[in-house]
């Protein structure tokens, strides 16, 4: 069963990179013009200072659709790797008596 859940998440990060770059290289074949503000405008200031987390959540929602894809295809790639067993993690730890 691990073995067969190693291969889907395979394929399915494989098909997401592909895709990912292939809407990517689309994109950039016909990319709009880029809009101009106005060159006065000072950006809000916030009400409070953000987290770590909230800062992290503002750059994933900035990510275009295509680098999306091709993230969570090697998010899966990673994990189908180790689910595989090709990737292990081990810890040990000792006590010394002396």
């Amino acid at each position: 069963m691990r073995s067969a859940i190693a291969i889907i998440m395979a394929v399915l990060g494989t098909i997401l990179v592909l895709s990912g770059a292939a809407a990517l290289w689309a994109s950039a074949l016909v990319r709009p013009p880029v809009p101009v503000g106005p060159a006065g405008a000072a950006p809000a200031a916030p009400d409070e200072t953000p987290t770590r987390f909230d800062r992290t959540v503002g750059v994933v929602g900035k990510l275009p659709a295509p680098d999306r894809l091709i993230t969570w295809g090697v998010v899966l790639l990673a994990l189908s790797a180790v689910s595989s067993g090709a990737i292990t993690f081990s810890a040990t730890a000792t006590a010394g008596t002396g």
